[in-house]
């Protein structure tokens, strides 16, 4: 191919027409499957349209300047006498003057402002997925990956074809459209394998926007790289007839699409800085004819150690080979125990751990619970220490985490992303009487019900369901939606919370047997129910009237049970006096009539008897206490004094007479 050829000029629309095809492609690929890890394969599919159109363009510069020169010496031969020619001769190179132009000044700025838009756009992406709140799954994954992969081969292949023409005369400036060529390639396959996650239930909620940021990362990478080349062209060491190096090539892009031309840029460098062929001392040849081999050898060395696999203490593993799950004579799948296990290389050959001993939990009642991904550090209950202490290990981790055991009261503030369940009211005894006509109450509670389980059946778990934790939770939040629905809200939330984890820990054990999930659930907590945080005050004065009331009921109660016996003891003692009252006044009734009865006989035997018998009695009975004196007389002239005053002390008179004398 001779200089003066339009293939450069062809080859750079053609890289163009690549550029747009493939951005074409990627924006409907990328609308398709809602893939944001595809939008930064377009818009390099776009930088490679715009560089194929430089290198076009470049390319017909040089061509036309190449027309030019040989045109001027044709006209040399044939007028080599003409002195009005030897005057003529700068005036009239218009074409090689606007390839120097074009190469000083146009490439530079069409360099840089590549450069800035890339990194502009870049920054863009950036903040706009920053402020993203959630990014969309992708639509039939399966299909999409297979597409994207199919349409990153057809980049990397004309790109590997335009470095190779690269290497011819004047097609050197359609290497940095094959280099980027590549990258668009790889970025096609990189979401490919993001959609591949997506379809295999790994990472979803987080590949396709970390994989994005990353290619945005290496877009502002090369888009620096574009605005500081020229400074580094610039002042770049150039040896004696050296080619033109295009000033948009990227270096970083050269250490995958042609290592050989990054090798002979070191080369060059260290033989500038040294002063001398460092090149082609022995040394350096002997390393340059080795590190390739090296490296592959440490591929290769990677490459096998994925024939070692270690299964951990807590852990058990499934064999896969070729796809396949490997089982005994007896057609049982057989869980590997722990140990270290050799297997074919990556990727024919698999061997899944899974963490069977290991206490793991779902949070029923969290959005964020259900949104994150498994295997994540609240999946997994908190280990014991080294003295098996547990609550020191939890302790441990949340002073990890800045909880540094400070009370975090339900009522102090929002609860982030707890969902709302409905909890039923016992009737009222009013409500009761009514039967069916009664309003029903209904009550809303906040919880986050973590469910602790272990794997029982390693087989059932891995491979029955493709996310066999998520199952579990839909199934908990299903069975304690249900439970909810039929508890009273008071009980729930005091003295039935104990016998309410029991229950919910059977049903969902229950339902996770019937869809053979291969779980065995070891508790349920039921310890994080309340009602919601924004009801919190209005809820503390309820139960604080609640709790008044029935403190009053039980001291009305405290009275009637006081006040009852009191008043069946005056009952009884009014009773009991009635009744002795009724029995003495009938003796009594009785009694007299018999004395009286007696007292006529005695009066009608002997009349002045019972009288006098009558009379003494009285003075016996009634005057017992009364001085009495008795007068032995019948007349009646005599005049008794009696003296009826006290005396202080007895005189001889007061004497008895008779009684002394016995004595003597």
């Amino acid at each position: 191919m001779t200089d003066t050829s339009k293939r450069a000029v062809h080859l750079g629309y053609a890289a163009a027409a690549i550029g747009l095809l493939a951005l074409a492609l990627g924006w409907l690929l990328a609308k398709a499957a809602n893939g944001t890890a595809m939008v930064p394969a377009y818009l390099a599919a776009g930088v490679v349209a715009l560089l194929g159109v430089l290198a076009a363009a470049r390319a017909a510069f040089a061509r036309r300047q190449v027309l030019e020169q040989e045109q001027v010496a044709e006209y040399r031969r044939s007028h080599a006498t003409t002195e009005l020619f030897e005057d003529a001769d700068e005036a009239v190179r218009l074409a090689t003057r606007a390839n120097e132009q074009f190469s000083k000044y146009f490439v530079p700025v069409f360099t840089i402002v590549l450069g800035l838009a890339v990194i502009v756009s870049g920054i863009l992406l950036w903040r706009a997925w920053g402020q993203q709140p959630a990014f969309p799954v992708a639509r039939r994954p399966l299909a999409m990956a297979t597409l994207s992969m199919i349409l990153g081969l057809f980049p990397a292949i004309c790109g590997s074809y335009f470095i190779g023409v690269s290497r011819e005369p004047g097609c050197r400036w359609l290497r940095p459209p094959g280099a980027w060529m590549f990258l668009v390639g790889g970025l096609f396959v990189l979401s490919g394998g993001v959609m591949l996650c997506e379809h295999f239930q790994k990472w979803v909620l987080v590949v396709d926007h970390r994989c994005a940021q990353v290619a945005t990362a290496l877009l502002v990478a090369l888009g620096v790289e574009f605005v500081l080349s020229f400074v580094i062209e610039f002042y770049r060491p150039r040896m004696p007839g050296e080619s033109e190096r295009p000033l948009p090539e990227s270096r970083i892009l050269a250490l995958f699409t042609e290592p050989g031309g990054v090798a002979r840029n070191v080369a060059t460098s260290l033989d500038y800085q040294f002063g001398f062929q460092v090149s082609e001392v022995w040394f350096y040849r002997f390393l340059e004819r080795t590190v390739v081999p090296l490296a592959v050898c440490m591929l290769l060395l990677l490459w096998l150690l994925t024939c070692v696999v270690t299964v951990n203490p807590h852990e058990s593993g499934i064999r896969e080979r070729f796809g396949r799950v490997l089982v005994d004579s007896g057609g049982a799948v057989r869980a590997l125990p722990p140990g270290l296990y050799l297997k074919l290389p990556w990727p024919f050959s698999r061997i899944h751990v899974f963490p069977v001993e290991q206490l793991q939990q779902v949070i029923v009642g969290s959005a964020a619970g259900a949104a994150r991904k498994p295997g994540a550090e609240a999946d997994v209950a908190p280990e014991e220490d080294s003295r098996g202490n547990a609550a020191a290990a939890t302790k441990d981790a949340l002073k990890d985490k800045g909880l540094h055991g400070e009370v975090i009261l339900w009522s102090g503030g929002t609860h982030g992303d707890a969902l709302l369940f409905s909890v039923a009211n016992a009737p009222s005894p009013d409500e009761a009487k009514q039967g069916s006509g009664a309003a029903l109450t209904v009550s809303v509670l906040t919880a986050e019900i973590p469910v602790y389980f272990r794997v029982n059946n390693l087989y059932d778990f891995a491979y029955r369901h493709a996310d066999a934790r998520g199952e579990l939770r839909a199934l908990a939040t299903r069975e304690v939606v249900h439970f909810m629905a039929q508890v009273d809200f008071n009980r729930i939330l005091g003295p039935g919370r104990a016998a309410g984890a029991e229950v919910l820990q059977q049903r969902i054990q229950a339902s996770a047997d019937a869809h053979q999930l291969g779980i065995r659930i070891a508790f349920v907590g039921l310890q994080t129910l309340h009602p919601p945080s924004e009801v919190g005050a209005a809820f503390n004065e309820v139960v604080g009237a609640s709790e008044e009331m029935h403190q009053r009921i039980l001291e009305s109660e405290a009275y009637a049970a006081r006040r009852k016996p009191e008043a069946e003891g005056q009952q009884i003692a009014l009773v009991s006096a009635a009744e002795g009252y009724r029995q003495e006044r009938g003796a009594v009734a009785q009694a007299e009539s018999e004395r009286f009865l007696k007292q006529v006989l005695a009066y009608r035997a002997c009349p002045s008897m019972f009288v006098l018998n009558s009379y003494l009695e009285v003075l016996e009975a009634e005057g017992a206490a009364i001085r009495k004196y008795i007068v032995a007389t019948t007349r009646g002239s005599e005049v008794f004094i009696l003296d009826l005053q006290e005396k202080l002390r007895p005189d001889l008179l007061d004497l008895d007479v008779e009684k002394t004398g016995k004595r003597e």
